[in-house]
């Protein structure tokens, strides 16, 4: 009798060792991204910022950024290519400038800070990061 119920208990922990490791999944956790975006030292006004992961999920993780801020959604872990486009002005006069978008939050003509057209391109921008588990920070100094 004590043979059943210690090979009970043994299963039922082998199912719970299981169950704890197959929590953790394959990247260790989900990763909390956040920091600041400046183009030749000026934090940019507003724009977007788009992680796209290699491998695992494959997860393209967007986030606004404002006053040269930003904070990715919990994401998750291993290797992403990075692209960053700035808001265009609010105005109605003229095209909108080379690597510039529309959408995301508005920002004023004298704030504006443009970049070059490159680091909005996935192929171009040169921008990468490898995303660990938990919080973390990584800064984008952007340059001509």
């Amino acid at each position: 009798m004590s043979f059943w119920i210690g090979r009970r208990a043994g299963v039922a922990l082998f199912f719970l060792a299981a169950a704890a490791f197959a929590s953790l999944g394959c990247g260790g956790g989900r990763g909390n991204v956040s920091g600041e975006v400046k183009y030749s030292g000026q934090p940019l006004a507003a724009g977007d910022i788009t992680f796209i992961f290699e491998d695992g999920e494959k997860q393209q993780v967007h986030a606004d950024v404002i006053d040269g801020k930003y904070t990715l959604p919990p994401t998750q872990t291993g290797k992403a290519k990075v692209t960053i486009t700035a808001t265009a002005p609010n105005t109605a006069h003229g095209p909108l400038p080379a690597g510039a978008t529309v959408t995301g939050p508005s920002v004023s003509p004298e704030k504006y800070v443009p970049i070059p057209q490159k680091y909005s391109n996935l192929d171009q921008s040169g921008l990468t990061y490898d995303v660990k588990g938990g919080d973390q920070k990584k800064n984008f100094d952007l340059t001509p």
